[in-house]
């Protein structure tokens, strides 16, 4: 996932380069998540520069997963004995060995396509503290210190009121697709897409800011590929069996939804048609996850003449009119989209094009719709993640507001949670990670002096951010009222849209955050060389004030360790100290980190996510490089403390810290879920983003007493850090 940062994945939350949303497995990333949270499960993710966080809001439904319909009680913030399977040798399956009691003890669920230690735990902890303020602001009692509490009160009191979503945000639909059916030709139409873009309606493609890859000090426009309403490309274009009932299951939505909105079974039928017809044609033109992950392949710097000589059938002079920016510098991320787009232009009639629209209208609106427009939108995600039950309305509402209003309510938000002793502490682990990756560098056998004196440069410039801004975000032009939820959303999404296109132009905020205080997650971002661990991620079982040491970095010091590899994976290596993407290495040290970045990336595709899928090695190799990466500094910032006390009678303080790792990836999942994500997430599944990177630790073997040659311990180690 990669926007322009990398969140730290659930199984670490972030990525590698680009931002994301809630907690979902990953573990470090490059890019900052867009605002809102998803639930935890990545830990350090990786985000592409071509990657687009969304313009507004996501419906409840949107964010896999969906919260738990019980708040969980915190975790321990040590060595949890339950959780283990004693029976099971760790130098065979750690993963099993660590977790296999929890697993056996912890279904998923019914709300949830998946459950996790860590991530998702925190994250029913967050949503109930979020409530009880959300609660507070929508009955007028409010937090001196939110200036925009009454804002974040009728966002939320508007959502709970389903009467009024049965009624007001169905009128809000209706107007809105009565200004599609308004457009009557080609200059109607790109004023349509800017206004929908401007609302966070995601139809044709994507524009929105980004720094520019060879000049980061400056922010450009972005037009990238988009317009899909499956997960990915391949749900399009791939014939296997399980993609033609995906297909057949997406038809089958688009007919019951555009039901809903009033279109005749007949007349339904044969507009889903048109719609699969035409985004085929959009997946078609787009270009590949994996390809994607490479930073140059979508960076095109044709600026406003070169993306209308690619689809001079659109009216771009109208759509920036209507978005009210006059853009001319833009990263055209994929060219070939683009071309496509002119070819689905010249090819479609205004009224199938249009068709298109409605639906992605609809699609984009429903979970602020009423019950039977979310239920449908429900039944599609139960068939792709295997999530049995619908979230109470309660936290979907919550979810929708933290999206929407984040550091509003945040400011309350990490004052019942990190505390100035937790924010120091968390800034004392990374210094301590960032001082063992500084050590590594001198040890690193394949680096040349020039690579790596330009490495100890760029780890030195690196920008921490942890708990929450120091400037908080305002709100003053956003206009929420109790009248209609599909409203308020669309207003947000206007907010958002705004204040991502009033970049554009302007030098880089380096203030400026990616993930909301409450998100359970964190990223890394190679253009602004930042890592940020928002206040929602710095819990238990990541982190605790009182917590030994050996959890507390076997935790959270994992996931620093994580972020900071990031910055140094097969992606973020190729920004220098400034977020310049440039190539600053010698050839020579680049080969040699190639061939090591191979190893990684075959050790995993031999690794089976579900049934007869496979990870995707390549796809998840820069989160499989910085799980690696990040278990080895967080151990050697341990080893730097010395000796360290006998906190556990039955496990050594090294043996707690990689007890501490393995259980914060503890999880369940189901198969649907298993099967979507090995096509469309950076991150491995929790089981090998723990027993990938041990097999692959020098030191694990020596500490639990594996013999050479073991599963756990094999001879050949795949080690680019």
């Amino acid at each position: 996932m990669y926007r322009t940062a990398v969140a730290i994945c659930v199984a670490l939350v972030a990525c590698s380069s680009g931002p994301e949303r809630r907690p979902t497995e990953t573990a470090g990333a490059t890019a900052p998540p867009a605002a809102g949270k998803a639930p935890a499960e990545t830990a350090a993710s990786s985000a592409t520069p071509g990657q687009q966080p969304p313009a507004g809001t996501t419906p409840p439904t949107a964010t896999p997963p969906q919260p738990g319909t019980t708040t969980p009680t915190p975790v321990t913030v040590s060595i949890d004995e339950s959780a283990m399977e004693p029976s099971v040798n760790p130098c065979d399956d750690f993963y099993q060995y660590a977790c296999g009691g929890w697993m056996k003890a912890n279904p998923i669920p019914p709300d949830k396509a998946r459950w996790t230690r860590s991530f998702d735990t925190i994250n029913e902890r967050n949503l109930a503290l979020l409530r009880d303020i959300l609660e507070r602001d929508a009955a007028g009692q409010p937090d001196p210190a939110d200036p925009y509490a009454k804002k974040a009160g009728d966002f939320y009191g508007t959502c709970m009121d389903e009467q009024k979503v049965e009624t007001a945000s169905l009128q809000t639909l209706k107007q809105r697709l009565a200004a599609i059916d308004a457009v009557n030709d080609p200059k109607q139409l790109a004023k349509m897409v800017g206004e929908e873009h401007a609302t966070g309606t995601r139809s044709f493609f994507v524009f929105r800011s980004t720094q520019d890859a060879k000049d980061a000090t400056q922010v450009i426009g972005l037009a990238d590929q988009g317009g899909l309403g499956l997960p990915d490309r391949d749900y399009y274009l791939k014939d296997d069996a399980k993609m033609q009932e995906a297909r057949k299951r997406y038809r089958d939505y688009a007919v019951n939804m555009l039901k809903l909105a009033g279109i005749k079974d007949a007349d339904a039928q044969k507009q889903a048609d048109t719609v699969l017809r035409i985004e085929t044609a959009f997946a078609r033109a787009s270009m590949a996850r994996v390809d994607r992950r490479d930073p140059y392949k979508v960076y095109h710097r044709l600026d406003r003449k070169g993306l209308v000589e690619k689809a001079p059938k659109f009216d771009w002079s109208t759509y920036f009119s209507t978005i009210g920016y006059d853009v001319q510098p833009i990263n055209v991320a994929v060219p070939e989209f683009f071309t496509g787009l002119e070819a689905v232009l010249a090819e479609t009639t205004l009224a199938d094009l249009k068709t298109y629209m409605r639906f992605r209208e609809i699609q984009s609106d429903a979970d602020a719709l009423g019950k039977k427009f979310v239920d449908e939108n429900f039944r599609l995600t139960q068939y792709l993640t295997g999530q049995k039950e619908l979230a109470p309305r309660w936290k979907r509402c919550v979810e929708m507001t933290d999206n929407a209003l984040g550091e509003a309510v945040g400011r309350t938000f990490v004052q019942t949670t990190i505390g100035d002793q937790g924010k120091t502490l968390a800034k004392d682990m990374i210094q301590s990670i960032e001082h063992a990756f500084d050590e590594n560098l001198a040890r690193v056998s394949w680096m040349d002096e020039q690579t790596r004196r330009a490495s100890a440069d760029k780890l030195h410039k690196v920008d921490n951010k942890v708990g929450y801004p120091d400037k908080w975000r305002e709100y003053d032009s956003m206009k929420i009222d109790r009248t209609s939820l599909l409203a308020n959303v669309k207003e947000a999404g206007r907010y958002a849209a705004r204040r991502d296109w009033n970049k554009i132009g302007k030098p880089v905020d380096r203030n400026d955050w990616g993930m909301t205080p409450a998100t359970v997650n964190a990223y890394y971002n190679p253009p602004k060389n930042e890592m940020v661990f928002p206040a929602g991620i710095l819990q238990t079982p990541f982190f605790s004030p009182e917590a030994p040491d050996p959890a507390n970095l076997g935790g959270a010091g994992l996931v620093m360790g994580h972020e900071l590899t990031h910055g140094f994976d097969d992606q973020g290596r190729q920004y220098d100290g400034d977020g310049n993407l440039r190539e600053w290495w010698t050839p020579q040290v680049a080969n040699a980190y190639k061939d090591r970045a191979a190893c990684v990336a075959n050790q995993y595709d031999q690794y089976i996510a579900t049934d007869d899928v496979h990870v995707n090695g390549k796809l998840t190799l820069g989160e499989n490089i910085a799980d690696i990466g990040g278990l080895k500094l967080a151990f050697r910032a341990l080893k730097a403390k010395g000796q360290l006390p006998q906190s556990n009678s039955k496990f050594t303080p090294e043996q707690q810290y990689f007890l501490a790792f393995g259980q914060v990836w503890c999880q369940n999942a189901t198969p649907e879920t298993l099967r979507l994500r090995a096509v469309t997430d950076p991150h491995s599944p929790g089981r090998w983003r723990v027993n990938g990177p041990i097999s692959d630790n020098e030191d694990f073997g020596n500490v639990f007493q594996c013999k050479p040659g073991a599963k756990m311990n094999p001879v050949q180690k795949c080690v680019v850090w």
